[in-house]
């Protein structure tokens, strides 16, 4: 029988064999564990790819009805703008009487027909960090149109703006309005550090003049805490106390069935009303604007009937 020879170090070798196959085998496993978690993320990623593109469809789609709905709306409108002219121009082709035709008048309702032809709903983008947000602009229901004093009209009369003079200066809306309640909102791009600009209503029977304090169916409120009504402005009317700041946004409501205007600052929540006397500013009404100081900039973002 063969005689089995020991080395002393052995032991030392066994358990070093033995440290070392518990070391392969960790690597082993570590190695299983990073190709594990290459391909848990990359699951995470062909997840994360699924949900951004159903999102991104759905957003889309919710932007074709959007927009779908929009370019109805203003079809609509330019529709029924485009008749009442027509009908308007044929009554007057038929009248036999044409020297007695207000052809300014047609003209200016033909130049805000022109406007709105030329001012469909339409697609922007608004850049992100990583994917384009869209934003669908539509022409707002009512516009900037006649004006006196030193103002101009910009941006498809949608901004009025007032020149270099410090002196009173008004603005009144393109619609008429004698039933229904309408709200328009308007967002006060620059700002006098004297703060005065008027929100109100003037009648459409009434001649448009700078002074709005001057013209007896004028209402509404201004800066300084000033309510023009009665043809006279009230300092502090009914608690008005006048908040208006650059960048607000400043909603104007007109009630006609109600017979009342109201005003509310979006930032502050500040709201105040005013009873009208329709003797004294008979239907129909236009929204009105007066600025005084040189580059105060007001610009019209929609209106909505309630």
């Amino acid at each position: 029988m063969a005689e089995v020879t020991r080395n002393p170090n052995d032991g030392a070798s066994v358990s070093v064999a033995q440290q070392f196959d518990r070391l392969l085998l960790d690597f082993q496993q570590l190695k299983q564990s990073i190709e594990s978690e290459d391909q848990q993320s990359l699951r995470f990623i062909d997840e994360w790819e699924r949900k951004s593109i159903e999102k991104i469809q759905q957003t889309a789609h919710d932007y074709r009805q959007d927009f779908a709905a929009k370019i109805e709306k203003y079809k609509e409108k330019l529709c029924k703008r485009s008749n009442y002219l027509h009908e308007e121009l044929t009554n007057c082709q038929n009248s036999g009487n044409i020297m007695t035709v207000d052809i300014q008048n047609l003209s200016n309702k033909l130049a805000r027909l022109h406007s709105l032809v030329q001012s469909p709903p339409h697609v922007i983008t608004q850049h992100d960090e990583f994917i384009s947000k869209l934003s669908i602009c539509e022409y707002p229901d009512d516009i900037f149109d006649i004006f006196a004093g030193d103002l101009r009209v910009e941006n498809r009369q949608q901004t009025v703006i007032h020149g270099p003079s410090v002196a009173h200066a008004v603005v009144r809306g393109s619609d008429e309005y004698s039933r229904g309640k309408h709200r328009f909102r308007f967002r006060i791009e620059s700002f006098n550090n004297n703060k005065w600009i008027f929100f109100g209503i003037i009648s459409h029977k009434t001649t448009l003049q700078a002074h709005t304090w001057a013209v007896p169916t004028c209402y509404g409120w201004g800066g300084q805490d000033s309510v023009i009504l009665n043809c006279a402005t009230h300092s502090r009317f009914n608690g008005y106390n006048c908040d208006f700041e650059v960048n607000d946004t400043i909603e104007l409501t007109l009630d006609c069935d109600q017979q009342m205007i109201s005003i509310m600052n979006q930032r502050t929540q500040c709201n105040y009303s005013m009873n009208i006397d329709v003797k004294k500013c008979p239907f129909p009404w236009h929204f009105v604007l007066n600025l005084f100081y040189p580059d105060d900039q007001v610009r019209i973002l929609y209106k909505d009937t309630l």
